[in-house]
């Protein structure tokens, strides 16, 4: 049934900016440690550095190297995605 109204939902790329670089930092590696952990568990504990999965150096030469983008939905940041 058709009422009227859309149940589409925008999702928006925004450029990251210097001031959002530390916590997409941080937010692309608690991501990592999440779907790592959460897939596998600690018995493959392959960490770049300090208990991280994805190293602050790998993703800042991502970012670096490519194209950085926060994921917006409605206005919220949901994700990000780095290009290269």
């Amino acid at each position: 049934m058709n009422d009227g109204k859309s149940d589409l939902m925008y999702v928006k790329l925004v450029p990251l900016t210097a001031d959002d670089r530390e916590q997409f930092i941080l937010d692309n590696q608690e991501a990592f440690n999440y779907g790592a952990l959460k897939e596998f568990g600690r018995r493959d504990d392959h960490f770049e550095e300090d208990e991280q999965i994805i190293s602050r150096e790998t993703i800042e030469r991502s970012i670096d190297n490519g194209e950085a983008y926060r994921i917006m939905l409605e206005g919220r940041i949901v994700g990000g995605v780095i290009i290269t």
